[in-house]
């Protein structure tokens, strides 16, 4: 492997500002599309640069570096953090009472802060490529809209997009590592929220009400021994958070169960999806209390584009990479992006072995060179686009 190590030392120069930018975006996490000292501070690196900003989606934000060409190519990172108690004891923790970057998002802005840079250097120097570049800072990543609000703008046909790249830290493969593959990488995710509608009375007198909490516990037995039992295909349905009850001698009219469900194709989702209906049909007839069961709230899988996958391979091999042997279970709104232009994500290795979502999340800011480097090559690939569009 010594032979794939990326020499990073044309990157070097970039290091004490992307780790500024990361540390002090660490220290500023907002929620969903509430990102307005974040987007703020990012506005104000890319205004020193040779861009153009635009607003996007209200507080997420565009940063075009026009090369002169009639296509472009476009770079994603997403801006949220996430309602989690940082216990970290580094210097630069959260500022935001019950608010972290757990999952990684202030080095995602940092590291294209970063490529910014390089592109901002190439326009000083006045390189020509086939492409422009147009970066997007996305919020609302966590809460599954703000790529699929972006793609409800206008803003890929603008700027005639022919493809889209993205990475996300990674802790549990090798710091500085990089990994993808074509075809499915990250689950699709679906946001599950069932509610039970039952009747109160004393608990003392059971008999004269309809348990809701009763029914939400019968619930998720079945559930849980239906997909055990039955789905053979790689998933995952699981709930953790339950609300219900008013006291605790009364029996519970309104019980929530929140959970979340993970799956790679449309017919797995479908039998999950129905047999969680069925049981809810079944608690309403034996128990007499309303089940609703809404999985409205979801988003698809990261597919990568094979046929851009196999455009950029070769390059692939300037960098130390190593191809992802099979799809993981977590999610990643970038599939939104890939619903309507050619994609492929990356994952970019801490080593740490921090779990993502974790109130200890941390990392090295020197695997941002990496990432830069990543980006960068991406982007002076030539792909032949003439085969590659927008889709409809």
């Amino acid at each position: 492997m010594e032979n794939n190590i990326t020499n990073l030392n044309e990157y070097s120069y970039l290091l004490d500002e992307v780790t500024r930018y990361r540390q002090d975006l660490h220290r500023i996490p907002e929620l969903g599309f509430w990102v307005y000292k974040t987007g703020a501070y990012v506005k104000g690196i890319l205004s020193k640069l040779n861009c153009k900003t635009e607003p996007l989606v209200n507080t997420g934000l565009s940063a075009f570096f026009d090369f002169g060409s009639d296509e472009s190519i476009a770079f994603r990172c997403d801006m949220d953090g996430l309602p989690i108690e940082e216990q970290t004891v580094a210097f630069y923790a959260s500022e935001h009472e019950g608010c972290m970057h757990a999952c990684g998002h202030d080095g995602h802005m940092a590291n294209m802060l970063g490529f910014a840079h390089v592109l901002d250097r190439y326009k000083k120097e006045g390189l020509r490529f086939p492409y422009n570049a147009l970066l997007i800072f996305q919020p609302a990543e966590e809460t599954i809209d703000g790529a699929e609000a972006i793609v409800n703008t206008s803003i890929f046909q603008d700027y005639n997009v022919k493809a889209i790249y993205g990475l996300h830290l990674w802790p549990m493969i090798e710091k500085g590592e990089i990994t993808s593959k074509p075809g499915p990488m990250m689950a699709r995710s679906t946001n599950v929220k069932v509610i039970f509608e039952g009747k109160s009375a004393h608990a003392g007198e059971p008999e004269k009400g309809r348990d809701a909490l009763m029914a939400a516990c019968e619930f998720v037995t079945s559930i849980y021994h239906y997909k055990d039992k039955f789905i053979r295909e790689r998933s995952i349905l699981q709930f953790g958070k339950m609300e219900s009850g008013n006291v605790r001698n009364a029996i519970s009219p309104h019980t929530r169960l929140d959970g979340t469900m993970r799956t790679f194709n449309d017919l797995t989702w479908a039998k999950i999806v129905n047999a969680m209906r069925n049981i809810g049909a079944d608690i309403e007839s034996t128990l007499g209390v309303k089940v609703d069961v809404d999985v409205s709230q979801w988003h698809p899988a990261v597919v990568n584009d094979p046929v851009l996958y196999s455009k950029i391979k070769y390059a692939l091999k300037k960098l130390d990479y190593v191809e992802l042997r099979r799809p993981v279970m977590i999610a990643e709104d970038f599939s939104c992006f890939e619903q309507v232009l050619p994609g492929v994500f990356f994952f970019l290795g801490t080593g740490t072995g921090i779990p993502l979502h974790n109130d200890h999340f941390d990392f090295d800011e020197d695997v941002l060179l990496s990432g830069i480097k990543l980006f960068d090559t991406l982007f002076k690939t030539q792909l032949a686009t003439g085969t590659i569009d927008i889709r409809s």
